[in-house]
């Protein structure tokens, strides 16, 4: 799953916004047809350098996918091209009606 992301008020990334990068994207459980909550087990972030100003782009993916599990995987570059973040999440999925 890909996307941009900037805030609405036109206020130029920082620290805290690199954040909220790595995890506002919906779920990329989704993308493989399944849906229901993914709620969090674990996040852990990297913040690698203070972002360029402008729009961010963000890339979320997983590798693994097994027994109710998804590892998600994210990158956030700024707009000069650079890596200015990266996370690992593990989720447990839910239940279609949950």
């Amino acid at each position: 799953m890909e996307g941009w992301l900037r805030f609405p008020d036109g206020r130029e990334p920082d620290p805290m916004m690199l954040l909220f990068a790595v995890d506002c994207l919906p779920p990329v459980s989704l993308n493989l047809g399944i849906t229901g909550w993914a709620p969090t087990l674990e996040l852990t972030t990297h913040i690698r350098g203070l972002p360029a100003r402008g729009w961010l782009r963000l890339k979320h993916s997983t590798r693994l996918v097994d027994n109710g599990y998804m590892e998600e995987d994210a990158e956030v570059w700024d707009s000069a091209g650079r890596l200015v973040a990266q996370s690992r999440q593990l989720t447990r999925l839910g239940r279609p009606d949950s």
